[in-house]
């Protein structure tokens, strides 16, 4: 009993470091977030294994990669031309909103929605230039629409990969747990999808 009472006061002291440090944001979150990790692994609450075993999760090593690839297409600028003629010269911020948030709700859909958003911001901000449009109004719509457009598969967002690798590892030998590509779309993400998005355009 006095060992698990050290390690929950030493867990209210870690996460209140943590949390601490998140909101003060003078450190980098990757290095608060190691820090964490790395003192939970020194206390022996977790041990290196469970510490480390996150890194080689499929999911997660997906969404590293692509971070690659959008850092490519972002410097080379490739992508540049084809969006401008997808988005074309919106005639009100509204109609801007809407030429840039369904495009980006669908590709996020079927390609993991954090590189998508880190692909769109420069393109986003120059198209909004070009146009006569803040660029304040289109970033919040860019980034709810890659969300709520990743909600409606499987491979949408990272989470959803992170936690179905983790639940493969954990049953790997039960066939009824298998969550398909379109299985969270099918009630929930896709409605609540375009709720969001009409939500977005109204408040707007």
């Amino acid at each position: 009993m006095a060992g698990e009472t050290w390690e929950v006061v030493y867990m209210c002291f870690v996460l209140a470091f943590m949390f601490a440090a998140l909101i003060s944001d003078r450190v980098g979150a990757d290095m608060v977030m190691m820090t964490s990790l790395t003192l939970c692994m020194a206390s022996g609450i977790i041990s290196i294994e469970e510490g480390l075993v996150g890194f080689s999760n499929e999911g997660l090593l997906t969404v590293l990669v692509l971070f690659v690839v959008a850092a490519g297409i972002g410097h080379t600028g490739a992508l540049d031309w084809y969006m401008g003629r997808l988005l074309g010269r919106p005639k009100n911020t509204t109609d801007g909103q809407l030429r840039l948030m369904l495009p980006v709700a669908i590709v996020s859909a079927f390609l993991n929605n954090t590189p998508v958003v880190a692909v769109m911001i420069p393109i986003v901000q120059r198209w909004g230039q070009n146009v006569g449009i803040s660029h304040q109004q289109l970033l919040v719509p860019l980034s709810f629409a890659s969300i709520l457009g990743g909600t409606c598969t499987l491979i949408g967002t990272s989470t959803n990969l992170v936690v179905v690798g983790l639940l493969n590892d954990r049953y790997p030998d039960n066939s009824d747990i298998n969550i398909g590509l379109f299985d969270l779309g099918k009630y929930a993400g896709v409605p609540i999808a375009l709720i969001g998005l009409s939500y977005i355009v109204v408040s707007s």
